[in-house]
């Protein structure tokens, strides 16, 4: 009779041992899961602001690139601004719009590579200067 007892004693024991065992599991779980959460939210926070830093200046170069010539309009008629982008910003045709006018003028071709903040000219950039500053620049007609 005793024996049964402690028998069952000691069953109890292992089933409410086994049952903590689990409860302690399961909230360890939660807690790694919500502390995991709250890293990841966090992160990505970091990571958003980080991203929202750099294309702010970015997205504020490529909006003074297309108002450039509307600004900054010393460089000559608008009318004589072609828009590239890429390998270099602009190209002014000085003079172009007042020969098309009848006036008889020379006209000047300028490359125009916009900088803003502390940047400066990338490879591709620097190699059009160099072939612009070394004459290496021709006229070439192509029929179609």
């Amino acid at each position: 009779m005793v024996y049964d007892f402690l028998e069952g004693l000691i069953i109890g024991a292992l089933g409410f041992s086994l049952l903590f065992i689990i409860l302690m599991w399961v909230l360890v779980k939660r807690l790694a899961a919500r502390l995991f959460n709250m890293w990841l939210q966090e992160r990505l926070r970091k990571e958003v602001a980080k991203s929202l830093a750099i294309q702010r200046p970015v997205i504020k170069g490529k909006i003074s690139e297309q108002l450039f010539p509307v600004l900054y309009n010393k460089l000559g008629d608008l009318a004589d601004f072609r828009f590239l982008g890429s390998p270099v910003d602009y190209i002014i045709f000085e003079g172009l719009s007042e020969a098309r006018d009848g006036v008889d003028k020379e006209v000047k071709i300028k490359f125009i590579e916009l900088k803003t903040g502390h940047s400066s000219l990338n490879r591709a950039e620097q190699m059009v200067k160099d072939a612009v500053e070394t004459g290496r620049v021709s006229w070439e007609e192509v029929d179609l």
